[in-house]
């Protein structure tokens, strides 16, 4: 099985013929490409800044999201979408008062990663990423000298390289079958691709119950795992209840013309060290010199939402 780690800028690869034979088996589209055409609708530059940190809890038998004191007040837009995810998909909201410290999902006192950001990483190791199951960046946050990428952006770079990206297709690991209560093949997506002038590789995961996009940048890699969303009045829960309630994470609205066709995103963000040895090709100068000449390069512009991609070599 071709790995992602090795992926190069070229022709996609074709799926495992025992996970794929047929067309049947092979969906029309990614969902990321379906993702990116509800984001296009928003303006992209009134993507919303402020990224509203959330909790969940079962509390009486139902599902109840904990929102931030004064969210309706000082988000009403977000507030508003919130409350019509709830209604929709039967959850209770509730304020956050409770005298408890809500750690962050990589910060917890006993320091150890939330079930699905350890899952992730051993997915990353199953798709040929070198050396032991990657360990969150300390501290967990983008480094000084890595470089970010918006997730409205992300994901339509993302959509725009799937035609050209190599697909490979796994069963999950034995942490994500813990932690999503799934036992469904997960496919992978990856590419080489510019953008404002520096290679990335980008990268996304698709299943019925998980949904992840990322890139690398310096000595990281940054993945958003996406949880649930869609416009407002069809948002949808996107992976397995113990999932919301096994971890903190973040809602991030995309603002449409009309407030009632905003779109918006519930996500973790993770940040993967990927500089302990053996480190992946593209940390090893030699290697990554002899790629820019192989095959396709995806180019993406940094400042319109206009794509390239070109022959070299």
């Amino acid at each position: 099985m071709t790995s992602i780690a090795e992926t190069k800028p070229g022709t996609p690869v074709d799926e495992p013929p025992s996970l794929a034979t047929s067309d049947e088996a092979k969906p029309d589209r990614a969902w990321v490409q379906t993702l990116a055409d509800i984001v296009s609708a928003s303006d992209l530059s009134l993507e919303s800044r402020l990224r509203t940190s959330l909790s969940c809890d079962i509390t009486a038998r139902q599902p109840t999201f904990y929102f931030p004191p004064k969210m309706a007040e000082l988000q009403p837009r977000n507030f508003r979408y919130l409350q019509c995810f709830a209604k929709k998909n039967g959850f209770k909201l509730l304020e956050d008062r409770r005298n408890k410290d809500i750690q962050p999902i990589l910060e917890r006192r006993d320091r150890k990663p939330a079930m699905v950001a350890l899952g992730l990483s051993l997915l990353m190791k199953q798709t040929g990423i070198p050396g032991a199951a990657r360990i969150p960046s300390v501290p967990h946050r983008l480094n000084p000298d890595s470089q970010y990428i918006g997730l409205g952006k992300l994901i339509k770079m993302a959509a725009f390289a799937t035609p050209n990206s190599k697909r490979v297709v796994v069963l999950p690991n034995r942490i994500l079958v813990n932690a999503l209560k799934d036992t469904q093949p997960i496919s992978g997506h990856a590419c080489n691709m510019t953008y404002a002038g520096k290679t990335t590789i980008l990268s996304h995961f698709d299943s019925q119950y998980f949904r992840s996009i990322g890139y690398s940048t310096g000595s990281q890699y940054v993945t958003h795992i996406c949880l649930a969303g869609g416009p407002r009045e069809l948002a949808s829960l996107w992976t397995q209840l113990p999932t919301l309630t096994n971890t903190d994470f973040k809602l991030q609205l995309f603002p449409a013309t009309r407030a009632s066709e905003d779109f918006g995103l519930f996500y973790i963000t993770l940040y993967l060290n990927m500089a302990k040895n053996p480190s992946p090709w593209w940390l090893e100068s030699d290697t990554h010199k002899g790629l820019e000449s192989d095959t396709h390069k995806m180019k993406a512009s940094n400042d319109s939402h206009t794509h390239k991609h070109r022959k070299t070599g």
